[in-house]
């Protein structure tokens, strides 16, 4: 059975849905030349006893996992690779141990179930990433889940912005069950803003952070998915990252999310 491992240094036990990444702070400070992650992955079967058919099926989810990842970091160019599969390399002498598991479902076309779990193998602590569906389907998600988690930007960082160093605090968003009106949510996102020790950003300085992207030091803006994507800016006003454009919090329609960037 090949071995699914990944030197990966974490901090905390999280619990990471596969099909949304969140937003949260990364488990620990990475290191500035990225992680040496173990070349090999094994993917244990939980439930049934076919070693030929288990081994060719790990098999496939490992190589898949790791060509998904790869084509993650050919498409991105991040300015560092925080995870390094390293060869010829013996478990001991990396950082990181990724390992898989997986079970098969009887019924319906989501026919599999995965998680992987990365684990800082100087303390132990873990972290763990899963996925439902096919073979592809699975690896491509953990991959994504994965490469995010990894590479997104940490707050707080440095961001240089129209030749002047602008301290990127926090990224959050407030949320509602329902919509409220657009003024309250801004409201609330200057005070999340001012504990912080900060302010929301301007536009300008929005617009500016969001060509870095998520994975270039700063957030991605109007790429979630949505039809409408609300950032609170400076002078009470909110940018609708569809229109590219900034409109007054009193004049748009009532929502159940407003993001937020937290700057000084």
């Amino acid at each position: 059975m090949n071995q699914f491992i990944s030197c990966l240094v974490t901090g905390v036990l999280i619990v990471l849905s596969s099909m949304a990444a969140t937003a949260s702070q990364g488990p620990l400070p990475l290191p500035q030349r990225g992680y040496k992650v173990y070349s090999r992955i094994q993917f244990v079967e939980l439930t049934t006893q076919h070693p030929v058919r288990d081994k060719a099926l790990g098999d496939t989810l490992e190589v898949s996992f790791k060509s998904q990842l790869d084509q993650l970091y050919r498409l991105h160019n991040p300015s560092v690779r925080h995870l390094r599969f390293v060869e010829r390399v013996p478990q001991e002498s990396c950082d990181i141990l990724i390992s898989g598991t997986y079970t098969l479902r009887a019924f319906g076309h989501r026919g599999m179930h995965a998680t992987v779990t990365v684990e800082n193998l100087a303390t132990g602590e873990t972290q763990s990433f899963e996925a439902a569906g096919d073979a592809f389907e699975i690896t491509e998600t953990l991959a994504q889940d994965v490469f995010h988690e990894f590479q997104k930007t940490r707050f707080p960082t440095q961001a240089r912005i129209y030749g002047k160093n602008l301290t990127l605090l926090y990224q959050g968003a407030i949320y509602r069950p329902t919509a409220a009106k657009m003024s309250e949510l801004y409201k609330q996102s200057l005070i999340a803003c001012e504990v912080r020790g900060g302010r929301v950003s301007t536009e300008k300085e929005l617009v500016a952070v969001a060509t870095l992207g998520d994975y270039g030091g700063g957030v991605s803006v109007g790429h979630n998915g949505v039809s409408s994507d609300y950032w609170s800016v400076e002078s009470a006003r909110v940018y609708v990252a569809p229109w590219s454009q900034s409109i007054s919090a009193t004049n748009l329609n009532p929502t159940e999310r407003l993001n937020y960037l937290c700057v000084r």
